[in-house]
């Protein structure tokens, strides 16, 4: 099973799965959570949101797929390119990406892929010169949902509440704690590698010479007899 994550390009859309692909609740800030009643609609908003940022920004989502067949899929950019985050409780921060969604077909959960495409997010929040990962989590997740992402999620993945004073709270992850994390772990490994290395270049210790059995006389301490 190979797995690989790409840019979500405007091209890739039709990769989404058909309640994601017209689902316009962030791009659309009077967009409800869940398709569109009309999927040809939704789906030219999204094309309209997608191609504009990417135009302005750049793309703004990966996708990660299994044996070259889409699994899952995140979007994310600044605050401000996203519609729906005027009519939220708070605003994503200056210095921060927002996470709009996350979201991993259920064939495909419980294998690490939406933590992958997590990491890849953070990378590329970095790459772009964001400080900080913030996403509206979602505390209930109605099945079949793809708009929000789990607030359990959020948490077990480092994420701190910022704000609670709506029904999707603000969390946010500083790039600074994934940095730390990833310098704590490389210590602790380069710790281990040294005590290794020191073993290796210890000496083997010497081996014993073999003591010869010999046969003294007890009472006039006379040679061996051969």
């Amino acid at each position: 099973m190979t797995r690989r994550i790409r840019d979500l390009t405007l091209a890739a859309l039709d990769d989404l799965p058909a309640t994601c692909r017209s689902c316009v609740f962030w791009e659309v800030g009077t967009g409800s959570r869940g398709p569109r009643p009309d999927p040809r609609a939704g789906g030219e908003s999204k094309e309209a949101w997608w191609q504009a940022t990417q135009l302005e920004w750049g793309t703004p989502g990966k996708a990660i797929y299994v044996d070259d067949v889409p699994a899952g899929y995140a979007t994310f950019a600044p605050g401000e390119h996203f519609p729906r985050m005027r009519r939220m409780g708070r605003a994503v921060s200056d210095d921060a990406f927002l996470l709009a969604t996350l979201w991993v077909a259920p064939d495909h959960r419980g294998q690490g892929l939406a933590t992958a495409l997590l990491q890849s997010v953070l990378r590329e929040t970095h790459r772009r010169g964001g400080r900080a990962l913030e996403a509206y989590g979602a505390p209930t997740v109605a099945p079949g949902a793809t708009c929000v992402v789990p607030e359990s999620f959020l948490k077990s993945r480092g994420f701190q509440v910022l704000h609670d004073d709506g029904d999707l709270p603000l969390l946010r992850l500083d790039l600074r704690q994934t940095v730390r994390w990833q310098e704590s772990v490389g210590h602790a490994l380069e710790g281990v590698l040294s005590v290794l290395s020191r073993r290796e270049r210890q000496p083997a210790p010497a081996r014993a010479r073999p003591v010869l059995e010999t046969r003294y006389a007890r009472d006039d301490g006379a040679r061996p007899s051969p």
